[in-house]
């Protein structure tokens, strides 16, 4: 299927939102000018975003311009199609989530009583009876904001589970929440129903995480390292936790925090990192090991035991370090193994080549190869993107994504192979 030249900003500013179709409702206050701007933004995290406009905001803003700036025709009235059921009803593929920003009085009010009268509130009521998440984010003078049934209003909404992004009471006026904020609203929103959706499902589980770079003393002060910054072990970590798993974190230097309720076990050199996973995989019973961490290939022959001047040449041999994964099997042979491998210049043909090659001698279950030299994936960035292979050959093609979604992605393949 061709896209509408406009959203070629899918996913520019991020992929939080990747996949996700959004039904944007749109009500007659003036604050709907800003509409535009917070389509493009949630579109630019990854979000399909679907107009839907009642007449009183179709007087404020064209809808021509918000077709423009979403590639889809707004909705201004149903028709035969039954917009409402075919985006937010009992179907294969209804939207992720309903969003009415702005939400006026009038809106909220009709929505607090189930009134449909207009195609915003037919999609509310359509998708609140689906179960979809909504979010309202009032806007409106203070006076009309301060209504004691407006209030309560709202007060019932977000007891029967709508989020209510409260507006910023400034010059009389009850303005509409920032663009940002409701951008990190709906992706709060949306991970949340991904955490009651998964919740559990890793419960009883031990997984085995090793996490950031190794660093191989080259003297007293000097080390031999990579760029590593151990978001995507941290990510697999994070995503365990929340599905319910017991999480042991072998750590090598990170540039992100660790997550709450996690064991942590330091381990700054390769050396280190291989004595702590054979002892804990000796010693405890690991059902799954996701080896994600940069440890480095090459160690110093003989560590210098003090500065090296910096006046003269100075001549290193290099020799490998102790190779983790091809050890996993030996040390606990019933534990599900997840190698990670990342190489640079080569094809999509030739990764998937080196990542099978890399999985039998590893005698793993599972690998995921990625290019690091992609810009915006890999090593410090915020996404990543994989080639999941098992044993019987390509399980997935995992296009780039932030790299918790693409974490959560992960362990549902695992989790269906366990």
């Amino acid at each position: 299927m061709n896209l509408h030249p406009s959203e070629d900003i899918l996913g520019t500013a991020g992929t939080e939102l990747r996949g996700r179709r959004i039904v944007l409702c749109l009500t007659g206050s003036v604050a709907v000018v800003r509409a535009v701007d917070l389509a493009r933004l949630l579109m630019r995290h990854g979000a399909e975003v679907y107009p839907v406009m009642t007449a009183s905001a179709a007087q404020l803003i064209g809808p021509a311009l918000l077709e423009w700036a979403t590639g889809h025709r707004p909705v201004l009235e149903l028709s035969g199609a039954i917009e409402h059921v075919a985006l937010a009803g009992n179907v294969s593929r209804p939207a992720d989530l309903i969003l009415v920003a702005p939400a006026t009085a009038n809106t909220v009010g009709k929505i607090a009583a189930g009134i449909d009268d207009t195609p915003v509130t037919t999609f509310v009521t359509t998708g609140l009876g689906q179960g979809l998440p909504l979010i309202l984010v009032p806007a409106m003078h203070l006076a009309m904001y301060d209504h004691p049934l407006v209030r309560e209003n709202l007060a019932k909404l977000s007891r029967l589970g709508v989020t209510v992004l409260m507006p910023r009471l400034e010059e009389g006026k009850a303005k509409l929440a920032t663009e940002e904020e409701v951008l990190r609203a709906v992706i709060t929103r949306l991970n949340e129903v991904k955490a009651k959706t998964t919740s559990g499902d890793w419960a009883g589980k031990t997984v085995l995480i090793t996490a950031g770079r190794t660093a191989e003393p080259l003297d007293t002060v000097r080390t031999l390292s990579n760029n590593s910054s151990g978001r995507m072990g941290i990510a697999l970590a994070q995503a365990a936790l929340q599905r319910g798993a017991k999480v042991l974190l072998v750590a090598g230097k990170l540039a992100v925090e660790v997550p709450e309720n996690v064991e942590v076990f330091p381990a700054e050199t390769a050396k280190a990192m291989y004595d702590t996973c054979q002892h804990l995989l000796t010693t405890r019973k690991v059902d799954v090991m996701l080896a994600a961490a940069a440890v480095g290939d090459w160690q110093v022959e003989t560590p210098v035991s003090y500065k090296v001047p910096t006046d003269r040449s100075w001549t290193l041999t290099l020799v490998p370090t102790p190779k983790i994964i091809d050890q996993v099997k030996t040390w606990s042979p019933a534990t599900y193994l997840c190698a990670f491998r990342a190489q640079t210049g080569l094809n999509a043909e030739q990764l998937g080549q080196d990542a099978v090659q890399r999985l039998h001698k590893a005698r793993a279950d599972l690998i995921a190869a990625n290019d690091t030299g992609k810009p915006g994936t890999g090593f410090e960035a915020l996404d990543n993107a994989f080639q999941v292979w098992g044993t019987e050959g390509l399980i997935a093609d995992l296009p780039r994504q932030d790299k918790r979604g693409i974490a959560d992605k992960l362990l549902d393949i695992i989790r269906k192979r366990l």
